[in-house]
């Protein structure tokens, strides 16, 4: 909003006591500097000499009047004009400056030593929170950060559906501290509320209030779902492209989930929950389980050396591992931790951004109990986000300890066969 609409709404008594403040100091500073420039102005009514009688002219008083009241009109335009292009820049940058100092600021970069490329902040979180939040989504390119002033700012990010393979721009309009436009993306339906379907054996149902029985007839329950997917699996055509949850009956250190991977090289393992509580444990009492993880694929994200502070966060981008060891051919399993606890250590430390774009306000707190978790426990997975053709399923099934199995999409073929 500029000064004009500020003033509009001050004048018809509809401005918020915010923009009443900020008018009325804008109109105070307004009438000094105008007193200022008219004192500084001399007094051309009176001779240059300051002397009066029989000396001045009378056959010019006209033209000399004259010349003095346009000259005296000209001044005064002049510093009208001085001073509304005073208060509009001290508005517009002052003012406003002040205002985005107080909220969020997508612009902002945190600068370190030996940086190359001044990334705003906004784009490593984004990067962080889907990866960690999204499983079968990476951001792609860059985000876009536009100031609109006084605390406003349109934004964009590209998101990426690794499993169809395609990408779409998506647009968000923040303004002091609150999205009041943002459709799809990380917003979507299935963004919220069906991504982590597959995994509800480890969000939902902690086992502390079970009975025995209520527990064997969960476990029960949830066999026989496992059998009704496995049937569903061997009627599909063999060349169907599947996105499958698996929920493992044990979880896998980052050694056995490497190892997982290698033995199956058919399959594309693109996420893999990291157990973050107890196992049959929720994160609180009173609170369902989050769910994060990281993308295993170093080739999913885009390459580049953008990256946050490395010695704050090493590993963010996990394709950092081949410049670090390039005569390696594999990702070692240290790698994997490393890049998971860089980048919940990094969303971790970014308070403001997490308050602003998670759903749970609870999630500051959450990631702080996580990283506490993974650093005295160990990084452990509890299940994988996998693409693959039904046959490879098929052939490949039986090697992966699974307790759960739940497809999330079926298509008809594979989108690209590279």
């Amino acid at each position: 909003m500029n000064f004009k609409d500020l003033l509009k709404r001050y004048e018809e008594g509809t401005a918020t006591e915010e923009e009443i403040i900020i008018v009325q100091n804008e109109l105070e500073k307004y009438e000094s500097l105008e007193t200022y420039f008219a004192e500084q102005l001399s007094d051309d009514f009176i001779g240059r000499d300051g002397s009066e009688g029989d000396s001045f002219n009378h056959s010019n008083e006209t033209k000399d009047i004259q010349k003095v009241v346009n000259l005296r009109l000209a001044k005064v335009v002049a510093t009208s004009v001085l001073m509304v292009i005073i208060l509009y820049v001290s508005i517009f940058y002052g003012v406003s400056a002040l205002v985005d100092q107080r909220y969020y600021d997508p612009t902002q970069i945190s600068e370190y030593e030996d940086q190359e490329h001044p990334i705003p902040d906004f784009h490593f979180n984004m990067q962080a929170h889907i990866s960690l939040n999204m499983p079968g989504y990476v951001m792609n390119g860059y985000t876009n950060q536009e100031p609109q002033g006084f605390g406003e700012y349109d934004l964009s990010y590209s998101l990426r559906n690794v499993y169809a393979n395609n990408e779409q721009v998506h647009l968000l309009n923040l303004v002091r501290g609150s999205f009041t436009y943002g459709i799809d993306g990380i917003y979507g339906t299935d963004s919220r509320f069906n991504i982590f379907n597959g995994f509800e054996k480890i969000q939902n149902h902690s086992t502390e209030d079970l009975s025995e029985g209520g527990l064997e007839i969960r476990e029960e329950m949830a066999r026989q779902q496992t059998d009704i997917t496995l049937d569903y699996l061997n009627g599909l055509n063999p060349l169907s492209y599947i996105s499958m949850s698996i929920v493992f009956n044990e979880d896998l250190t980052m050694e056995e989930l490497n190892n997982l991977s290698r033995e199956n090289e058919e399959l594309d393992f693109k996420w893999a929950g990291i157990r973050t509580t107890e196992p049959g444990t929720n994160w609180r009492e009173d609170h369902y389980m989050h769910l994060i993880g990281f993308n295993p694929d170093y080739n999913d994200e885009p390459g580049g050396n953008m990256r946050p502070d490395p010695e704050k966060y090493p590993l963010f981008n996990l394709n950092e591992y081949f410049e670090l060891t390039p005569s390696s051919v594999d990702v070692f399993p240290e790698a994997y931790e490393t890049h998971f606890k860089s980048r919940l250590a990094y969303l971790r430390d970014q308070e403001e951004f997490v308050e602003l774009v998670e759903a749970s306000p609870s999630k500051v707190d959450f990631y702080n109990t996580a990283l506490e978790y993974v650093e005295e426990k160990g990084v452990k997975t509890y299940g994988v986000r996998v693409y693959g053709t039904a046959e490879m399923f098929i052939e490949s099934i039986e090697n992966i300890p699974y307790d759960t199995i739940y497809i999330n999409d079926v298509s008809s073929a594979k989108p690209s066969i590279y």
